[in-house]
């Protein structure tokens, strides 16, 4: 998303421009540069991929060129999002400069009408209750409401603080298992952390990454170590973690979603929904 501020009379407008996901970020830029006073572009953490190091800030160098020996399609997938959103930045930098540029960089984004159905999960199954694998619950996890970036934008926007910000939450460090402690208290029914703390049982069980958590290892040590300081201290906020899983858990079981919709997510025998209570036998048997 690129939003952009016209001059319309007295006042501003606040558009949407299509035209980035038509032409991309530099002709919707160099469409607008003459036009607008001020350019807010929409990137992500994913520009610091590969998350080398901890306390990623925003001068921390960025990725602008993909390796051309990668095989790994996931691998591959990551190092194209990073390249393409970090000259993305380059490119409206260049079209409005740095005093009229605004530079987002969120986290994982979470939040009611999601449609990548990365995060569900944990709504989902946090109002289940009973047993709950809780993976890496050592780990450092890091995520955002959407409607927190959103807000954020705004206001960037609105007093026109041009630069370049982490957009990632939550405010203060926490662990897994700290986020599955405090998001389990948004619904009313009991529930039994159980943490699994081996890496490699969790990886022949299938489970690689279960967004916000993801194995702080390799090429994503780093991924919940960005550093949030500036972005807050130009006014970034966060709402409760059990508001946000709530208001999704609530959207989730609404009628703007199907049941075919839900069933296919829910269902899925590939899904972790379906074979947590599998998982957890492995678990307690790996134990004895």
């Amino acid at each position: 998303m690129t939003l952009a501020l016209l001059k319309k009379g007295n006042g501003t407008l606040s558009l949407t421009i299509q035209e980035a996901k038509r032409n991309g970020p530099k002709k919707s830029a160099n469409l607008l540069k003459d036009r607008v006073g001020i350019y807010l572009y929409t990137s992500s953490t994913g520009v610091y991929y590969p998350y080398l190091g901890a306390n990623i800030r925003e001068d921390t160098k960025v990725l602008l060129e993909e390796p051309t020996d990668i095989v790994d399609e996931e691998t591959k997938l990551e190092y194209w999002y990073g390249v393409m959103k970090a000259t993305s930045e380059i490119e409206t930098i260049k079209a409005f400069g740095k005093d009229r540029s605004i530079i987002v960089r969120p986290t994982y984004m979470m939040g009611p009408a999601d449609r990548t159905d990365r995060f569900i999960y944990w709504p989902v199954r946090l109002a289940r209750g009973g047993d709950i694998m809780v993976p890496g619950p050592g780990d450092p996890v890091q995520y955002i409401d959407v409607r927190d970036v959103a807000e954020f934008m705004i206001r960037l926007a609105e007093e026109k603080k041009a630069g370049t910000f982490n957009a990632v939450g939550p405010c203060a460090k926490q662990t897994m298992l700290e986020f599955a402690e405090k998001g389990k208290q948004a619904f009313a029914i009991e529930s039994n952390l159980i943490p699994i703390d081996d890496d490699e049982f969790l990886k022949e069980n299938g489970i690689p990454y279960l967004i916000p958590w993801i194995e702080p290892t390799g090429n994503n040590y780093g991924t919940a170590r960005v550093s949030n300081e500036k972005a807050v201290k130009a006014g970034l906020t966060f709402r409760d973690l059990k508001a946000s899983l709530n208001d999704m858990h609530q959207w989730w079981y609404s009628e703007a979603l199907t049941d075919e919709r839900r069933n296919k997510f829910e269902l899925d025998p590939q899904g972790v929904l379906v074979r947590e209570k599998m998982i957890l036998e492995n678990w307690s048997a790996r134990q004895k």
